[in-house]
């Protein structure tokens, strides 16, 4: 095939599928005026015809007129069903308030609230999963779960706090190791250098890993707070992060967020010389990255 005939080819191929396009956006036109006018099911025949095609604008605003017209023919479940495939494409996505009247926005957000929960354990699992694969999309993964867990619609899971933790501690280490510092490389022929072992999975497990039996302290001496005179009425919070290996000692220490530069130094030096009974996975010893927060309050004696 010659280039005339291949630049015919793509150019054929573009006007079809900007008609595509064009045509479809037409028939969302078409089901909205549909809907506005009341004529329920004929706008859902038009917009299940619409599902899955290219269109001008957001897919999520087929998949929520369809929403609108099986709430108007009183087919809930459907509807409800609906909006949880939605929320899994857009977990952000959210009736305008132009387009939808209070009682369907009530709808989304009772389906929102019991979704959104899935959602953020699900798309943890798959960050999590790509951490351990060192996929380089996994900052951005923990990034997006972040931006998720501030959802005000979240704001009442009482797992929100952990889980945000979690995803923090993970995307730091994410970032810690995205650039490894290369070694010099061996000037040895190939057949004298020594092979390294194949890699063993090495996972790191926290406490939103359910299968998991958490490390337990043994020996946890904590350094005591001295506070000056203004520090002793005011409350201070930080977060400690702790990494645990197979034997219970604790291999890394951060402070992402600190309380008073002199105390987070010596809680940090306490806590490398930590012990714990490590965490286990059906019977075995395994890494466990353990969050911890910390709160400085005031001395009933403070003024």
């Amino acid at each position: 095939m010659g280039f005339k005939q291949i630049s015919c080819s793509v150019i054929l191929f573009l006007v079809a599928f900007t008609g595509i396009v064009l045509a479809s956006g037409e028939e969302l036109d078409r089901a909205k005026s549909l809907y506005a006018s009341a004529a329920y099911d004929e706008a859902l025949t038009v917009l299940d015809r619409l599902s899955g095609v290219p269109a001008a604008d957001d897919p999520a605003s087929i998949a929520a007129y369809r929403v609108y017209c099986l709430l108007a023919l009183d087919r809930h479940d459907e509807a409800r069903a609906l909006i949880d495939r939605l929320l899994h494409q857009s977990p952000f996505f959210a009736p305008s308030a132009d387009e939808a009247p209070p009682k369907i926005q009530t709808i989304f957000r009772d389906v929102r609230r019991a979704t959104l929960p899935k959602i953020a354990k699900e798309r943890y699992a798959d960050a999590k999963a790509a951490f351990e694969r060192k996929d380089p999309l996994t900052i951005r993964q923990f990034d997006d779960l972040l931006t998720l867990l501030e959802d005000p619609d979240l704001r009442e899971w009482s797992a929100a706090a952990d889980l945000r933790a979690v995803a923090s501690a993970f995307r730091d280490l994410a970032k810690a190791v995205a650039t490894p510092v290369s070694p010099p490389p061996d000037a040895r022929p190939a057949e004298f250098r020594p092979q390294p072992p194949p890699a063993a999975p090495d996972l790191i497990y926290t406490a939103a890993d359910q299968d998991v039996t958490a490390p337990v302290p043994v020996a946890q001496r904590t350094p005591q707070w001295r506070p000056t005179y203004q520090e002793a009425a005011q409350e201070y919070r930080g977060v400690l992060r702790l990494l645990i290996d197979r034997t219970g000692a604790v291999s890394s220490v951060s402070m992402p967020t600190g309380t008073r530069p002199a105390y987070d130094q010596a809680l940090i030096r306490a806590a490398r010389e930590w012990k714990f009974q490590p965490a286990e996975r059906e019977g075995r010893p395994v890494r466990y990255l353990k969050v911890i927060e910390i709160h400085l309050a005031p001395t009933p004696s403070a003024p």
